[in-house]
């Protein structure tokens, strides 16, 4: 048995990493300019989870020696030029199609207006390869010389654990990218960041999730910017259509999983991951208390 186990997981190891390899060829800019550097502060990753609001307001001494990175529509809020952060990272396909569902569009639109207007200071605006295809999108960020846009290659990579490190390493590939917090993660480790926190990075979906009479899978995914008037509603493809149950619990197992080797590679680097949101189901990261933090230095 011990034998059929080991071939099984070898071929499975071999047939992964000839699939990265594909997609890195087919799919990838080389060497995106991600720039790995010693770092003087801690990175704090701002996920736009229900919590996010209250651990801003409790914990702005914690905050302000931190450098800060937001995700997707946090550009929209009025935190957006109270925090200046210094990362703004999205692998949102429907913030850059442009034959989706027309609210998506005019979300996006929205959004890339808020950023040109808003962003009075100098901003690294990470945004999948893919993207530098469509026009839409950067038109609205030309005139702002602060925002700096890089490219990422979010190529799903998988393998043997040597082979996917080197992967990383290099910027080529990251763990799939299911959820936006895993390619912030790996991004924050590959800018140098020997200490990375989460806060707002809820991921408190499962209880959210029903199916309608039609059959129809709906999820209330709630941000803390429309917590009181977020509805169910079904969880779309690329911008399209919708998502059934089981393509639904299965992109969550996937983004869960990304964490463990998110946590992984971490190990591999000498830097730590910290869960700082409350009652946050990720269970990969150790977690800490904020209320329990010294800000004089940092420290428990």
């Amino acid at each position: 048995m011990k034998v059929i186990l080991a071939i099984q997981s070898f071929l499975k190891n071999i047939s992964d990493v000839i699939a990265t390899i594909a997609r890195i060829i087919l799919f990838s800019k080389l060497f995106p300019k991600i720039r790995n550097e010693k770092r003087d502060k801690d990175l704090v990753i701002l996920g736009n989870g229900p919590s996010l609001v209250g651990s801003l307001k409790k914990h702005k001494d914690f905050l302000s020696d931190k450098d800060l990175m937001c995700v997707n529509h946090f550009p929209r809020t009025e935190f957006y030029e109270q925090l200046r952060p210094a990362y703004y990272m999205s692998i949102a396909p429907d913030l850059w199609l442009d034959d989706i569902d027309k609210q998506f569009v005019e979300q996006s639109n929205i959004l890339f207006d808020e950023m040109a207007k808003k962003t009075t200071w100098k901003i690294q605006f990470f945004f999948p390869y893919e993207a530098r295809k469509y026009k839409r999108w950067q038109k609205k960020l030309l005139t702002n010389k602060n925002i700096n846009i890089i490219y990422i290659n979010q190529i799903p990579s998988e393998g043997w654990k040597f082979f996917r490190h080197w992967v990383f390493r290099h910027n080529l590939g990251m763990p799939r990218p299911h959820n936006v917090m895993i390619p912030s993660i790996f991004t924050g480790l590959n800018l140098g960041y020997k200490k990375i926190y989460l806060i707002g990075a809820d991921h408190s979906w499962l209880p959210e999730i029903t199916v309608n009479e039609d059959n129809i899978a709906l999820i209330n995914q709630k941000h803390f910017y429309d917590i009181e008037d977020s509805k169910h509603q079904t969880l779309d493809k690329r911008g399209k259509g919708h998502r059934r149950l089981h393509e639904i619990l299965h992109k969550f197992m996937l983004a869960f999983a990304g964490y463990f080797v998110l946590k992984e590679y971490a190990e591999s680097l000498n830097a730590e991951i910290f869960n700082a949101t409350p009652n946050s189901y990720i269970d990969a990261f150790d977690r800490i208390d904020l209320n329990k933090i010294n800000t004089t230095d940092g420290q428990i």
